[in-house]
């Protein structure tokens, strides 16, 4: 699908509001459609280089730190789930935590949930399987900060990285605590 997002392309330059394509939801996936996004002094860190990590280990873990979507601090409404996911559904309202927690990992179930297995990628701008949902027109992959990218319109994200919210509960205001 299209939609549009706030690009970044590299350190010390503006965003640009940019249509981008993007894909479905994968395993454990799920598209939002963010109502509201909350701007951090990390998202500012990006711009001005002060988070942008050494070229050569970026290449070396395959990882991209630019072109991103900022922001990890939404609140949105699920769209499409992708397959196995139970635990959200379409129209349920949510807010993004840039800290996953799947539950399951050692960490998770020593009641550790900040130092979640899943938290391991976070820079990696991927998806857990290493792979992009967010991309450019010509082709060329987003990363996502916190693999949330909450700077557009519409993401895909890991269920891990969803918080479940009341229905009247306002997400301009959620969003801040995410």
């Amino acid at each position: 699908m299209r939609t549009r997002a706030a690009v970044l392309y590299a350190p010390h330059t503006e965003y640009k509001i940019e249509e981008i394509e993007l894909d479905d939801p994968k395993a454990n996936e799920v598209l939002v459609r963010f109502v509201a996004s909350g701007m951090c002094h990390s998202d500012e860190h990006m711009v001005t280089g002060d988070m942008a990590m050494d070229p050569a280990i970026i290449e070396m873990l395959g990882w991209q730190q630019y072109p991103i979507i900022l922001g990890h601090e939404g609140g949105g409404i699920v769209e499409k789930v992708g397959p196995g996911v139970t635990e959200l559904k379409a129209g349920d309202h949510v807010v993004t935590s840039f800290v996953p927690s799947c539950g399951r990992c050692p960490s998770c179930a020593k009641g550790q949930q900040n130092l979640c297995d899943n938290g391991a990628h976070l820079l990696s701008g991927r998806q857990e399987d290493g792979t992009a949902r967010h991309h450019l027109l010509d082709g060329t992959d987003l990363a996502t900060m916190c693999c949330l990218g909450t700077f557009a319109e519409h993401s895909v994200m890991n269920i891990n990285s969803l918080v479940k919210v009341e229905e009247d509960l306002p997400l301009d205001k959620a969003c801040l605590v995410a």
